[in-house]
């Protein structure tokens, strides 16, 4: 099951940016824009996949989880009303106030973490960041150029289905600024919020 939904979620390869301040993971909403056209600019080196068992230590940007929430589902609306004509607005806000997780422009920071374990030593560690880290690694701030599609009223409505997605996001915020391997992440989401950690243990760890 892990497999198959992070196959739809997370296509492409999974990709790390070896920065003169170490290793860096992109996460979409977090900044990965300035991120990948810097490492572009520059000519970082680019790790994939396998090949991300060589580091002993990513950075890892994470943001305010409702604010990054609202603004990937307003990506994927506008991006998909967009390139889409033959869908109305109404039907593209259904599957993004249904789906809340399956398209990785809004799926929780978690579970591109959950995605990253895949090609993680079990050793590494992960440094988890603020936002105002990003400087870190580019000093670009490249927002994509869209439109507010999501009204106040389609954010009232959302924002209770947002709840589990924000809490286990919440999680990880409180980890800021420590080294961490995944297995201590997953460690301290049980000790935070068993149920959660029961529902990814069914689908991720046995």
């Amino acid at each position: 099951m892990f497999n198959q939904i992070f196959d739809i979620i997370y296509p492409n390869k999974c990709e790390i940016v070896k920065t003169p301040n170490g290793y860096v993971y992109p996460i979409y909403k977090n900044g990965s824009g300035s991120i990948n056209e810097y490492a572009l600019e520059q000519k970082y080196k680019i790790l994939f996949n396998e090949q991300i068992k060589r580091a002993q230590l990513i950075h890892v940007i994470l943001r305010d989880s409702e604010s990054r929430f609202l603004s990937g589902i307003n990506t994927y609306v506008y991006n998909t009303y967009r390139d889409n004509e033959n869908l109305d607005l109404a039907t593209v806000l259904f599957f993004a106030e249904n789906y809340l997780f399956l398209n990785r422009h809004y799926s929780p920071q978690l579970s591109w973490l959950l995605n990253l374990s895949r090609y993680l030593d079990n050793n590494t560690k992960l440094k988890l960041l603020g936002m105002e880290s990003l400087s870190m690694f580019t000093p670009m701030n490249i927002r994509p150029i869209e439109g507010e599609v999501l009204t106040d009223e389609d954010v009232t409505r959302i924002r209770p289905k947002l709840i589990p997605y924000v809490e286990l996001d919440n999680i990880l915020l409180e980890l800021i600024g420590q080294e961490l391997t995944f297995k201590e992440i997953l460690s301290y989401i049980k000790m935070k919020n068993s149920n959660a950690y029961s529902k990814l243990k069914c689908t991720v760890l046995d």
